[in-house]
């Protein structure tokens, strides 16, 4: 998705190795995983549902891939625990999370919010202090694309709690990213 987030202050102040977002979008534009690669990261892994963005990430960002930089992965994050389990996580990790499913078009989902799951592979990694944005609070707190699995909670509480469960010293501040609105990051830091 565009963003103006600076995630190099973000990478330095928190001397994160690695970066690993969920959902791509439209490689062509402004993303966040192009202004990530932008950025001293070692390793940087992208995990995406959509062919589309899939193959065209792939052709755009082939330089980074060939060189074993970037990861582009086809998946749903839904098992974001599956490509998690590289000796890389071991190094401080900065996280983006902004999958979700808002087209009725796209079809072969688990979640159309996954980010319960999403946290709870962060959880299952052995260190417990990388960096956690989480993108779209203001559909988060509202409606959270129309995800129902859950049942009725409180989806940015129940976030908190898993993160908490992580690391209890974990602090939470809202930032701006995108220009959709104020606020709309969680910034999850140690």
């Amino acid at each position: 998705m565009p963003t103006k987030i600076d995630f190099k202050e973000i990478k330095y102040k928190h001397d994160c190795l690695n970066y690993f977002e969920t959902g791509m979008w439209d490689p062509e534009v402004d993303i966040s995983l192009k202004r990530a690669l932008n950025i001293d990261f070692e390793k940087l892994y992208c995990l995406e549902l959509l062919d589309k963005w899939v193959d065209a990430g792939t052709i755009k960002f082939k330089e980074h891939i060939d060189n074993n930089r970037l990861k582009i992965i086809k998946g749903d994050s839904s098992n974001m625990y599956k490509y998690l389990n590289s000796d890389d996580f071991n190094n401080k990790t900065l996280f983006f999370l902004d999958a979700h499913v808002d087209n009725a078009n796209i079809k072969n989902y688990i979640k159309r919010c996954p980010l319960i799951e999403e946290l709870k592979a962060i959880k299952n990694l052995n260190r417990k202090d990388h960096v956690i944005l989480i993108d779209d609070l203001r559909i988060i707190t509202t409606y959270a694309w129309h995800e129902s699995s859950y049942g009725n909670i409180n989806m940015l509480e129940e976030c908190k709690k898993i993160i908490s469960s992580i690391n209890p010293d974990y602090k939470f501040e809202k930032i701006w990213l995108n220009g959709h609105a104020e606020n709309d990051v969680l910034y999850c830091y140690v």
